[in-house]
């Protein structure tokens, strides 16, 4: 390669590139000209045409040296100065905020502080608003984050571990069943205590928390009773996630900051998403736009949301969120790096969506990790559907705390039903995983315009399946009417007796006695159609039917995409990520959609003992 800086007297002779031809001293002597200095417009001009006729010439003769005539061209073109003979750095903000990061962390730690100073000195003696308490823990969190980005973490993290291990070596001396069962058992009387010591409420007396209590147990124990193999069960998993749970839901109902923290959530995001009717207005006009049509008013919103989520990847905002976030889990919880990282994304991206971000490793998981992934994809909702839940006046803050909750659940609930066997390729280095960004758009205006393709294909596919599924849903039950009718059966259908055959399972989840047959109902149409069809039933025919607390504990069992429609969309999805993998993930999806159901279930179940 040539030197980087003209040559002067003295200094070392500029050497040849170390090519097998003759004709490459010519090439260099063309391209030492031109950093000297001494060649004109005209003269750059015609060493550019030399370089080209001398590039094809050895390509034709040799068709070598390519990349390194580039390298000439480029170098003797750019990063010099030819009328000067001076070398010219390119200027680089990145490399100067590097360089001077501690300056720019300082300047907007001190506006940051500045300007929560002047907030709180004008707000905070208006009263108590919980838009202060959000603001405080963004600076919270910004303070940290400016303090561990030249603070090394280790320096608290590493006491902490060597005392959690200081004071659980004598636990560790025992047996894995053994700390296995002790684990379960505390979380167990964990739980109990704390429910049946608070006081009742007008939703909620100690009846119906026992009944909550009784399908807790019967869900994991169902589920437990059908494990792949009980034998390889980590109960570690198992019950740091259902203690998880608990402590969000814990955190969510009976605490003032979590509950003003997911009620500004839910409002945060409901006011977030509506302005996507501003661009409905602009192309179809507001009459359209305020038609109340379920068409503009939740594919506008997906695909809003479609291209806010990937201006977050193009910027590496959720990519850090997520790879950070899924340590916890990885440390806390005992599972692989693949596993914690389809987990919390799927709180914010779809059911297919989220297995791509471990798309590279996604054809090695092991069975136990495809079966986590479906679980989880089950078990919650994406961020682009909820404020179509939102407009059909379900509960915000619901919807959010159940489809948190079912994070931790779905990774116990997965590895209880198939606990892990294989070897995990992400496990040996699951504190380096790693969430890849937007690497193919050129800018974010790209990025959201690519994002918004992709809601015009989310929103397509979700109006397709409800089409489809509701034309096959009342054509069956119109068969099953008219056969009936033989037997004077009247208005027999599909919802009808399934409904009947969901009741136990309402009355475990905590719905009252009277609303155990329209809660029934629901659960039933959630898994034959979804749950946008299930929510709007629950909305329209029994809004005014069934009492809060069912409404409630009902919010929570459907709040997830378990359904048979969703069978084909994962296979559809994870099939392209891995296509040897195809028949594995068929014969894992039943598995993981009864999964995925009951993290729906024992979430309501929390909800109802903790209201």
């Amino acid at each position: 390669m040539i030197a980087n800086t003209p040559e002067k007297d003295g200094a070392p002779q500029h050497q040849p590139h170390d090519i097998v031809d003759t004709g490459a001293t010519t090439s260099t002597t063309m391209a030492e000209y031109a950093v000297t200095g001494r060649s004109s417009k005209a003269s750059s001009s015609s060493l550019r045409e030399s370089i080209d006729y001398k590039k094809n010439h050895d390509l034709n003769q040799h068709s070598i040296g390519i990349s390194e005539y580039e390298t000439d061209e480029k170098v003797a073109t750019e990063e010099y100065e030819p009328e000067e003979g001076k070398t010219r750095k390119k200027f680089s903000y990145s490399q100067f905020y590097n360089r001077h990061i501690r300056w720019f962390h300082l300047g907007m730690f001190l506006i940051f502080t500045g300007y929560l100073a002047a907030a709180f000195a004008l707000q905070v003696p208006k009263g108590y608003d919980q838009e202060n308490l959000v603001l405080g823990l963004i600076y919270a969190f910004f303070t940290l984050y400016i303090i561990f980005q030249h603070i090394p973490i280790s320096i608290i993290v590493d006491p902490f571990l060597k005392a959690v291990a200081f004071v659980g070596k004598p636990v560790m001396r025992l047996s894995r069943r053994i700390r296995g069962a002790l684990y379960a058992g505390s979380v167990m009387a964990l739980i109990i205590v704390v429910v049946f010591a608070m006081p009742e409420t007008e939703n909620s007396n100690r009846l119906q928390r026992l009944i909550g209590l009784v399908g807790l147990v019967f869900f994991l124990g169902g589920t437990f009773a059908s494990s792949k193999h009980r034998s390889q069960i980590n109960w570690n998993t198992v019950s740091g996630g259902i203690l998880l749970q608990f402590l969000l839901g814990l955190f969510v109902f009976k605490s003032s900051a979590g509950h003003d923290l997911f009620q500004w959530l839910a409002e945060f995001a409901e006011g977030f998403l509506s302005k996507a009717w501003h661009g409905t207005s602009f192309v179809f006009g507001e009459d359209v736009a305020n038609s109340g049509i379920f068409f503009m008013s939740v594919v506008p919103t997906v695909i809003f949301f479609a291209a806010v989520v990937q201006m977050l990847y193009y910027i590496n905002a959720l990519p850090w969120l997520l790879s950070h976030a899924a340590r916890i889990f990885i440390k806390v919880l005992g599972v692989s790096g693949a596993e914690a990282v389809v987990a919390i994304g799927s709180c914010f991206l779809g059911q297919t969506e989220a297995p791509l971000l471990v798309r590279p490793v996604f054809p090695s998981m092991t069975k136990s990790e495809i079966h986590q992934a479906m679980t989880c994809g089950f078990a919650t909702i994406s961020g682009s559907v909820l404020f179509a839940y939102i407009a059909m006046g379900v509960s915000g803050q619901a919807l959010i705390t159940s489809s948190i909750m079912s994070i931790p659940c779905s990774l116990a609930v997965s590895k209880l039903r198939y606990p892990e066997v294989e070897e995990s390729v992400t496990k040996k280095a699951d504190s380096k995983i790693v969430v890849e960004g937007d690497t193919e758009s050129y800018n974010l205006l790209h990025a959201a315009s690519t994002g918004a393709g992709l809601g015009i294909k989310i929103s397509l596919l979700i109006v397709a399946n409800l089409i489809a599924i509701l034309a096959l849903l009342y054509a069956f039950n119109a068969f099953l009417t008219w056969a009936g009718n033989f037997l004077t059966i009247q208005n027999l259908t599909l919802d009808l007796v399934t409904g009947y055959v969901f009741v136990p399972l309402a009355w475990l989840i905590g719905a009252d006695n009277a609303d155990l047959v329209p809660v029934g109902r629901l659960m039933a149409l959630k898994i034959w159609a979804n749950e946008f069809v299930a929510y709007n039933e629950m909305q329209t025919v029994y809004l005014d039917v069934i009492s809060y607390r069912s409404q409630l504990v009902a919010t929570y069992a459907l709040c997830g995409f378990a359904n048979f429609s969703s069978i084909g969309i994962q296979l559809g999805g994870l099939g392209a990520i891995a296509p040897k993998r195809t028949g594995e993930i068929a014969e894992l999806a039943i598995s993981s959609l009864i999964c995925g159901s009951i993290c729906t279930w024992v979430s309501a179940c929390f909800a109802g003992m903790l209201l």
